[in-house]
């Protein structure tokens, strides 16, 4: 045989597939097919293929041909139906899928080799999956190349359909992928195509694995990832950082893919990763992350990495992010970190986080970074959470205290808590880049807010290398803040003395020396960390001398055992010390008392007995003390006796020895001579009478007078009859030797200063005048100048003349050889006088020169020189008049402030009072001198650590000058001198308050200064021009404003420096520049031109017009002079300095303007060129006019003259009595001599020839008002008549310009987005422009056509603007041409009124012009009404209704209202029916009127129908009448003008007169106004909802301000019961409503009412008077009808309303509580008060408010409803507790009582209440004793009735009697009943046992009082043994009910608080049971861990109980039965001891 026998079998089986294949019929369709694929499934997978590649070729027709399916055979179909139904299963199955790759790819023919997979996928009808998973294994696998390019296509095609069916469940029709299938399916897509040639893409790739993890699950899934990944087709370059982006966080989260896909990429245990990989892995990440892409699980791919076996050097994985150019910190950068850092491995070593350590490239970034992790929140990422060495850890201080412990347990978990991180800050601090400092300065800054302490432990931890400047200082500032007292310094302190004592050590050392009063501090915290033993130590000597003297005080030393063993260890040195440490204490107490007014010690004070142990060991010392010390030892000795008399005995005949013992009196005699030397001091006895006194006695007065003298010593120089008498007395000075020298001293000092005095008087002679500033006062110095040998002074001299810093060292070694302290004084003077004042530059140097110097004396001699020098110079009137003078006072000023204040070092006031020198500056008109002194002296003060801004001193002198800065009348060079000092303040000067002091200074004399303007802000808005003679000089700047406000007009651009010249910008740089150089110069140019030429003027003209009668031509020949020469010398001296400034402005404002680099210098000098001319001409134009004035004032009194004489002698000839009288004018010659009838002509002709150049000629200006904020163009000015030829601007010119600027106006506007004039600044653009035009038609030649003009040209672009702004600036420029120009103001109103023109109904512009007042309201109103009368055309009724909506909008509302009767008029009668339907209604919405709806006229819905149809009439009629007075109500603008006329007319018809009707009344106007509420809302008319309710209140507040009693007896008693009568049926009503609505209950119109009621009547509050508290009293008893518990729908609004602010402050005010106290204060039940006491009234309320709360609190089951209730009552309680805690106080036992004792935060509100006048004592105060402070004694008023719960059962008699000691023993056991219920069960009554505690305590307390001297609490007393029997034998649940009754009475100090809280500690102490105790913890413990405020004595209480070792409390069972009871307790043991 050829062929084996398997291949006859095959061949038999194909045969017979093809034979089944062609008999397929319906009926054996089923059966065939089965057949067939047994056959094929049993025969091997060439049989299977060779089945379906005979499908493919039967169906060849129906696959290549688009005919329709009915064209074919029915066998063909069933064919085609066998293939759909194969392909469909072997595409559902990934692993069938391989045999049908198998079939296409091995198959032969034409068929197979073009076989087109997606005509064959379409044909079949594959779903997208089927088609991918039939063509995953083409790609799989080494297929045709053209086969294989299909399925790519057709997988990339279908792909996203298909994931979308694979997350389908199940993906296919009833049949779904296995997990062994779905890999086999990601296998042949993604690890099985070759290696370099992925089949999908990198997001293809997620979304399936995302797809398939979402389906089946992670864990499903991860295996099948683990085998795939590995093996991933992947493009060529793809990288590993790539991947995992791509495969995005949720896939990179395992831990095992990562490791998979890193193996991909050749990392794997067998090749682990290297260092360099890493690294290039994390800088790739790292770029990415900062370019914004998403990031994959970092985490997980540090821990794979990790994983493997290497030794990986992780510190450079951190350090790869040093990249040079990278600044700036992304978060994602930032997550990448935190990653990096918190899943590198702790056990790594080094861990990642020390690559942040090391040095970087770029330390900025490194920072930068530090800072950003430092800033996280401590979940996010903490270093702490990292491996490294810690700052503070709570080991390091485990031998510690607790509070310490507890301190270090706080910060060890803080993120800065680590010391590497402080080494790297340390670091870059010394770095030299500034920027890198800045930012170790704010990291610090940073951690010093957060933990201060850290930062400080830090900073000295870092191991010791050279201190740069920043850790110096930061150490500096902590030091002393912890050193100041700062919360946490004994940890801080604890471990500096761990870490290196001798720091803090010297620390204690430096604070000291900078102040000796801080020994006390310094001993606290010695004490505090038990190093007083080492801290005596410390050398110098005297400072642990001042040490061991505190300590000695306080009891922590033997300071005699020290003393002594000093002495034995160091003796005479430390003798020396002690000696000296005497010395040092008795001159500072001896400075303190003699200094006036008295002043602190220096030091901190010896005892006189510390005294006599100091100088005892002394005495017995003296062998071992030097010989130069024993005489000084018996100095200091004598200097103690005298400021310690006591240590001396001064009986007659006394042995003792003085100083070694303390003498002291009885206090008997102690209280006598304090009693007569106070009745010396009142006055009310004499010095005699004391003499007297002491004479009638044994003893002599010499003790007394001794003593006396002891006193005032330091003042006998002031009496001097007084030491002449006490040295005739020869015993005192036999007694008291040592006064002999100190009384001759005193008179020989006063000799002297009168000497002095006289020899001043005699010199000065009596013309000398007084000095003018006397605030500043140096300080007399005794004894003459030393002046040195000429030799000496001499080289002295020379050694200050050749000093230089390059010679420095070498004349400082020369000077210290030569220069004697006794030459001090002399030196300063020559130094100050001769250098410091004329020599600015080297101030420094002399300054460093006196430091190098070291001598004190002349520091002292040189301050005392430079205030000499500042008086002499401010006082001379040399300073006056003379600038080099002034500079030298600046000088001095300027180097006496470097040498104190920048120092921090003070100026004294009693040398200098800065404010004093300024008031007497501005009073004597010397401010010149004033204010440069005090700038010059203030400006070091920037330089300062003490007296830099914000100092009050200096801030109090800056704010005094800000005040002569804006308001008073100070040249410029002043002002400057003030924007200088505050600029080098670096002060905004605008910023400063100025203050009011000078303006609201009185003028109490002639020599006070002017007074200040009132402040305006705009200077425009000033009025320019003297209004009298006198004000002239005051008004000099304003005029000069004016001037040059018009000079911008007139400044020139040359056209060659186009395009420049076109340039808005660059010309208003050159109009600013051109206007700061003339301001700088113009004000002193003219003050001295116009001086000058005044005096000159004044001199010749009164001479040559002595005898002309007539004064115009005094006026005009004065007014030609001095224009003439103020000009001209103005011109010459302001030329050559102009030019300079100009050039130098130029520069600066082009620069700011941007234009520095387009202008060379030739433009700059070009432009001053053509601009000098303009300004000097200004300067002239100022000095002209000004010296107009000027002349005038000074020809006042000849103006006068002339017209007396000439209204009564005028045919006499004329004298003027003020001309100056010439001997000399009889010898002039004729022309020249003065003829009796006046001046001749040719006289004349010399003054008229002043006026003749027309160039320089002024003419009087127009005195309106031209600005837009109302300013002056030019002041009134008496000029002669105009000339022609004025340099002014011709018409045509003008209207040019003014084109110009109104082009250049528009095109601002358009660009500006604010719409209001009045929002702009004063400097702004348009405002300059509109000053241009205004001064544009000022400066026209023709005035009348060109202002005309104008105005016809701005109305016209007043109605074509589109802005509002642009019609208020036009309106703006229209109203100031009409106020300046009659001729406007005549033509444009009258057009703008009454011409007939469409354009003008536009609403904005005429609402725009009525708000200006341009346009007359009544007048316009007039007017269109006349126009609407006779032609009411629909376009003028729009007109007019636009105008009134447009003025009564609510935010544009214009005075209207009344202002427009008859247009009302008009539109109210409009002829045309629909058009007044229309206007009546827009009228109505005008007024706020609700437009009626036909629902208002409908019957009143909440109400039960009436039976009587004549009572249904009547509530119609009534409900008219209301509906009436709503109406007036919402139309009348002062509706309680029409309440009379109403109130009248409702008489009338009685219905008010009868009782019934008139609460019928009553009842109808409250349904009608709740119905109309109702109404509205429902129609969402929310507008007018309350309308009705509102006036409803205000009838009712009328009806009752006017209502009185009939007979007259008693209105405010009727007051009060008619409205508690309409209130009543208020209630009736809403308790029908409540009824009848059930749960829908509307209670908003209620509340509305009740609100708009308690305002109303406010409103009236001062007419009605007493009554006022009487009505809100009937208020409250309302309220409490309407408490929730009977309204509980009327709850929210009812809380509102009783918390009213003006309702419940007023019931609280203290004048209206009760007056009780007294009985309170006895102990006794208080009485029950009025019902109209304001107190009890919100008592009662607040007392319903709980009852209704009570039910829900107990539940602990809050519904929203009730917790808001709750919130509600938490904080009402918080604002009484705040506002009236008084009255919490003395009701708290009925509001706790009431409140569920569950609500322990309730509780505690009401119980920390105290009365506002008690300091609450410190309740950590260990030992703190009840009976010591004083607090505890007082008996607390109490206000409520606490005892009448016992009165049923005569529970309160039995009670009374045992607790009088009268009871029986049987009492007790029957009271454990009697507190219980007879409810069965029975349950405790909890009022019960309150009242119960709260009376035994009460009359224990008052028993206890009784009885004097005794204590309060004694644990025998009846009322503790009841209360301690009910403790022992009440079960657990009654002793917590009765702990919790005693602890309501723990709350501020008060008699009540010490017995109760004494009570709690003796039961905890007595009942010998831990269940008792343990209860009794819980109870105190509810009180604290709830949120604060905690009471006083429950804290007290519950601190008394943890700390007091007699309690045992930390050893009790119970709290160790669990960890966290423990932890509890620890932790509010912890909150309690740090509130």
């Amino acid at each position: 045989m050829d062929n084996p026998p398997t291949t006859n079998i095959h061949t038999i089986v194909k045969a017979q597939i093809v034979f089944l294949l062609s008999t397929l019929t319906e009926e054996n369709f089923e059966r065939n097919q089965v057949e067939i694929r047994s056959l094929s499934e049993q025969h091997g997978i060439d049989t299977y293929l060779h089945f379906i590649r005979r499908l493919i070729v039967h169906s060849q027709s129906r696959l290549a041909s688009s005919t329709p399916p009915s064209s074919f055979d029915a066998s063909t179909s069933l064919t085609f139906r066998l293939l759909v139904q194969e392909t469909q299963r072997l595409a559902r199955d990934p692993f069938l899928a391989d045999r049908f790759r198998d079939g296409i790819d091995k198959g032969e023919g034409d068929i197979f080799r073009h076989f087109d997979l997606a005509r064959f996928a379409d044909r079949v009808g594959l779903r997208p999956l089927e088609r991918v998973v039939l063509a995953s294994p083409i790609v799989a696998v080494q297929c045709r190349k053209d086969l294989n390019a299909q399925a790519v296509a057709l997988i990339r095609a279908e792909f996203e359909h298909a994931v979308l069916a694979l997350c389908h469940n199940p993906s296919f029709d009833h049949a779904d992928l296995s997990p062994n299938q779905v890999a086999k399916l990601m296998a042949n897509l993604l690890s099985d195509p070759p290696a370099d040639s992925p089949v999908l893409d990198g997001a293809q790739r997620q979304a399936l694995i995302v797809a398939a993890q979402n389906k089946y699950g992670k864990e499903t899934m991860a295996p099948i990832l683990h085998r795939v990944i590995p093996n991933l087709s992947l493009s060529p370059k793809t990288s590993l950082v790539d991947v995992l982006l791509q495969l995005g966080p949720d896939i990179t989260s395992d831990l095992d893919v990562v490791c998979a896909l890193l193996s991909r990429f050749g990392i794997s245990d067998a090749s682990p990763p290297r260092d360099t990989q890493i690294i290039e892995i994390i800088t790739a990440l790292s770029r990415r992350a900062a370019e914004g892409s998403a990031m994959c699980d970092v985490g997980s791919l540090i821990r794979a990495l990790a994983s493997f076996s290497a030794n990986l050097n992780w510190p450079s994985i951190i350090k790869a992010f040093d990249w040079p150019d990278r600044n700036g910190v992304d978060t994602a950068t930032l997550k990448l970190l935190i990653a990096i850092l918190l899943n590198t491995p702790r056990e790594m070593e080094p861990h990642a986080v020390a690559g942040f350590w090391t040095t970087w490239s770029n330390p900025l970034y490194q920072l930068r970074l530090l800072d950003a992790l430092l800033s996280l929140p401590a979940d996010t990422f903490n270093f702490v959470q990292l491996p490294g060495r810690r700052i503070v850890t709570v080991d390091d201080v485990s031998v510690a205290s607790p509070t310490i412990k507890s301190l270090a347990a706080n910060v060890q978990g803080h993120t800065w808590n680590s010391l590497e991180l402080f080494e790297v800050l340390v670091r870059l601090a010394g770095s030299e880049s500034p920027e890198i400092r800045a930012c170790v300065r704010d990291m610090l800054d940073k951690a010093i807010k957060i933990s201060a302490e850290l930062v400080h432990m830090g900073l000295l931890q870092v191991p010791d290398s050279p201190w740069n400047e920043i850790r110096l200082e930061y150490s500096r500032k902590l030091l002393a803040m912890f050193l100041a007292g700062h919360p946490n310094h004994q940890l801080v302190f604890m471990r500096i003395w761990q870490i290196e004592p001798s720091y803090l050590t010297d620390a204690f050392r430096d604070f000291y020396e900078e102040n000796p009063l801080n020994i006390t501090r310094i001993l606290d915290v010695a004490q505090d960390l038990k190093i007083l033993e080492s801290l005596l130590e410390v050398r110098p000597f005297i400072f642990a001398l001042d040490v061991a003297a505190l300590a000695s005080r306080r009891e922590y030393l033997n300071l005699d055992k020290w003393l002594a063993d000093n002495v034995a260890n160091h003796g005479g040195e430390f003798l020396h010390s002690v000696i000296m440490f005497l010395e040092q204490k008795m001159e500072s107490e001896k400075t303190s008392r003699l200094s006036d007014p008295a002043a602190d010690n220096r030091t901190m004070s010896l005892s006189p007995h510390t005294i006599t142990i100091i100088l005892r060991v002394l005495r017995s010392s003296a062998n071992q003390m030097h010989e130069s010390d024993i005489g000084y030892c018996m100095e200091v000795r004598n200097a103690c006796l005298q400021i310690h008399p006591r240590l001396m005995s001064l009986m007659p005949g006394s042995d003792t020895e003085p100083g070694f013992t303390v003498i002291s009196y009885s206090a008997e005699i102690e209280a006598e001579v304090d009693s007569i030397y106070k009745q010396m001091y009142d006055e009310n006895t004499t010095i005699d009478d004391v003499i007297a006194m002491l004479q009638r006695h044994k003893n002599p007065p010499t003790l007394f007078g001794v003593q006396a003298l002891g006193r005032f010593e330091g003042r006998l120089a002031e009496w001097q009859p007084l030491c002449e008498a006490l040295l005739n007395i020869p015993h005192l000075i036999e007694a008291r030797p040592e006064l002999d020298p100190i009384i001759r001293r005193a008179l020989s000092s006063a000799g002297e200063a009168g000497a002095r005095l006289d020899q001043h008087n005699m010199s000065a002679g009596p013309s000398e005048p007084l000095p003018i500033f006397t605030a500043i006062q140096p300080d007399i110095i005794e004894g003459d100048v030393q002046a040195p040998p000429e030799e000496v002074s001499d080289r002295i001299l020379f050694i200050v003349n050749n000093l230089a810093p390059s010679n420095f060292d070498s004349k400082l070694a020369e000077m210290r050889e030569q220069f004697d302290d006794e030459y001090s004084r002399w030196f300063a003077n020559y130094l100050v006088d001769q250098r410091i004042t004329s020599e600015p530059n080297n101030h420094s140097l002399y300054l460093r020169f006196l430091d190098a110097l070291d001598r004190q004396q002349l520091m002292k001699f040189v301050l005392q020189e430079t205030f000499v020098k500042s008086a002499a110079i401010l006082n001379s009137e040399r300073a006056m008049n003379s600038g080099p003078e002034r500079a030298l006072l600046k000088n001095v000023g300027s180097w006496l402030g470097t040498i104190t204040l920048a120092r921090n070092q003070p100026i004294k006031h009693k040398n200098i009072s800065f404010k004093d020198l300024l008031f007497q500056g501005y009073e004597n008109g010397r401010l010149i001198v004033a204010i440069p002194f005090v700038c010059k002296t203030l400006e070091p003060c920037g330089k300062s650590t003490v007296f830099k801004p914000p100092n009050p001193w200096l801030m109090a002198v800056v704010s005094l000058l800000a005040e002569l800065y804006h308001f008073a009348d100070i040249k410029l060079n002043l002002k400057f001198e003030i924007e200088v000092l505050c600029t080098s303040l670096e002060i905004d000067l605008d910023a400063v308050e100025a203050t009011t002091v000078l303006r609201n200074r009185p003028l109490a004399d002639s020599l006070a200064g002017p007074p200040l303007p009132d402040y305006v802000a705009d200077i425009d808005s000033l009025p320019i021009g003297p209004s009298s003679p006198a004000d002239s000089q005051r008004a000099v700047g304003a005029h000069i404003e004016t001037i040059l406000a018009t000079l911008a007009l007139h400044i020139h651009v040359s056209p060659q420096l186009a395009p420049l010249n076109v340039n808005h910008n660059f010309k208003r740089a050159v109009q600013l520049a051109v206007d700061r150089a003339v301001r700088e110069i113009i004000l002193p140019v003219v003050e001295r031109s116009v001086t000058i030429a005044g005096i000159s003027t004044r001199e010749l003209v009164a001479k040559d017009f002595a005898t002309e009668p007539n004064e115009e031509k005094l006026r005009k020949a004065g007014h030609w002079m001095a224009q003439k020469l103020a000009g001209s010398l103005a011109l010459v001296t302001c030329k050559e300095p102009l030019k300079s400034n100009l050039a130098t402005h130029l520069r600066q404002f082009l620069a700011d303007h941007g234009f520095s680099d387009m202008v060379p210098e030739q433009v700059v000098l070009l432009l001053v060129q053509d601009n000098l001319d303009v300004a000097c001409t200004a300067i002239e134009k100022a000095a002209m006019e000004r010296a107009v004035s000027d002349v005038d004032e000074g020809f006042t009194l000849s103006y006068e003259a002339r017209r007396r004489h000439r209204e009564l002698r005028s045919a006499q000839p004329f004298w003027d009595p003020t001309a100056p009288l010439a001997p000399f004018s009889a010898n002039l010659p004729d022309p020249l001599r003065i003829k009796p009838n006046g001046l001749q002509p040719h006289q004349a002709g010399v003054y008229e020839d002043f006026g003749v150049d027309s160039k320089r000629r002024v003419s009087s200006r127009p005195s309106s008002t031209m600005s837009f904020t109302n300013p002056t163009l030019y002041s009134p000015s008496p000029a002669p008549e105009p000339l022609a030829n004025q340099h002014f601007h011709s018409h045509q010119d003008a209207m040019e310009r003014f084109t110009i600027l109104t082009r250049d106006l528009e095109a601002v506007m358009i660009q500006l987005p604010v719409q209001s004039l009045a929002s702009l600044p004063p400097n702004h653009d348009i405002r300059h422009l509109i000053r241009q035009v205004l001064y544009l038609a000022a400066e026209a030649v023709d005035r009348q056509r060109t202002p005309l003009m104008m105005s016809q040209k701005i109305v016209q672009l007043l109605y074509k603007t589109p802005s509002q702004l642009g019609r208020e600036v036009y309106v703006a420029l229209l109203d100031q041409l009409c106020h300046s120009f009659e001729d406007v103001a005549k033509e444009a109103i009258t057009w703008l009124l009454y011409a007939e023109d469409e354009r003008k109904y536009n609403v904005a512009v005429t609402v725009t012009l009525l708000r200006s007042g341009l346009v007359n309201i009544s007048l316009q109103d007039q007017q269109l009404a006349k126009i609407l009368l006779t032609d009411a055309r629909p376009n003028l009724l729009n007109f007019a209704a636009g105008l009134f909506g447009n003025a009564y909008r609510p935010t544009r509302r214009l005075p209207l209202r009344i202002n427009l009767p008859t247009r009302l008029r008009f539109l109210a009668n409009c002829p045309n029916l629909e058009k007044q339907t229309k206007m009546n209604r827009l009228l109505d919405d005008l007024r706020g009127v609700r437009r009626p709806t036909p629902a208002d006229s409908a019957p009143i819905g909440p109400r039960q129908p009436s039976v009587k149809p004549e009572t249904e009439q009547l509530r119609e009629k009534l409900h008219v009448w209301f509906q009436q007075w709503v109406s007036i109500f919402q139309r009348s603008p002062s509706p309680e003008k029409s309440f009379v006329p109403f109130i009248t007319q409702l008489t009338k018809q009685g219905i008010l007169k009868v009782e019934d009707v008139s609460s019928f009344f009553f009842r109808v106007c409250a349904e009608s106004s709740v119905n109309s509420y109702i109404k509205c809302s429902a129609a969402g008319e929310f507008d007018y909802a309350f309308q009705a309710l509102d006036a409803m209140s205000r009838l009712i507040v009328y009806i009752i301000k006017y209502h009185g009693d009939a007979s007259g007896v008693n209105n405010d008693q009727a007051k009060v019961h008619y409205l508690t009568k309409i209130l009543s049926i208020f209630v009736l009503v809403l308790a029908n409503l409540h009824e009848e609505q059930g749960p829908a209950f509307q209670q908003k119109p209620f509340f509305r009412f009740f609100s708009s009621l308690i305002n109303d009547l406010h409103d009236i509050e001062t007419h009605l008077g007493p009554v006022y508290f009487q009505l809100l009293v009937a208020i409250s008893d309302t309220f409490s009808s309407l408490q929730p518990t009977y309204f509980p729908g009327f709850a929210f609004s009812w809380m509102c309303l009783i918390s009213h602010r003006l309702f419940m402050p007023k019931l609280l005010l203290s004048e209206n509580r009760e007056v009780n106290e007294a009985l309170a204060e006895n102990g006794t039940e208080p009485a029950d008060t009025h019902s109209t006491q304001g107190w009890s009234a919100f008592h009662k309320l607040l007392l319903s408010l709980f009852k209704f709360l009570s039910p829900f609190l107990k539940d602990a089951d809050l519904q929203p409803a009730a917790r808001d209730l709750y919130r509600g009552a938490l904080r009402l309680l918080l604002v009484l507790l705040h506002d009236f805690p008084e009255f919490l106080s003395e009701y708290y036992f009925t509001l706790c009582d009431i409140i569920p004792s569950r609500c322990i935060q309730l509780r505690n509100i009401i119980l920390s209440a105290f009365p506002p006048a008690l300091t609450l004592p410190d309740p950590h105060l260990r030992n703190l004793k009840f009976d010591a402070i004083p607090e505890m004694g007082p008996i607390p008023p109490i206000l409520s009735d606490f005892a009448s719960g016992l009165k049923n059962g005569d529970l309160r008699g039995y009670l009374d009697q045992y607790l009088l000691n009268r009871g029986t023993p049987s009492f007790l056991a029957s009271l454990k009943d009697r507190i219980r219920t007879i409810e069965s069960p029975p349950e405790y009554n909890l009022s019960l046992i309150n009242s119960l505690v709260m009376y035994i305590g009460v009359s224990s307390v008052a028993q206890a009082k009784a009885r004097s001297g005794s204590s309060l609490f004694v644990s025998t007393d009846p009322g503790v043994v009841v209360l301690q029997y009910l403790a022992v034998n009440l079960d657990i649940e009654g002793q917590h009910h009765l702990l919790s009754a005693i602890v309501l009475h723990l709350r501020y100090p008060n008699a009540h608080t010490h017995w109760f809280s004494s009570l709690l500690l003796h039961l905890f102490l007595e009942v010998k049971d831990d269940r008792f105790r343990e209860v009794m913890t819980k109870v105190l413990l509810e009180r604290f861990i709830v949120h604060r405020p905690h009471p006083w004595g429950a804290l007290v209480t519950f601190i008394e109980l943890l700390r007091n070792p007699k309690y045992d409390f930390w050893s009790k069972e119970f709290i160790r039965i669990a960890p966290e009871v423990t932890l509890l307790l620890e932790s509010v043991a912890r909150s309690v001891f740090q509130q």
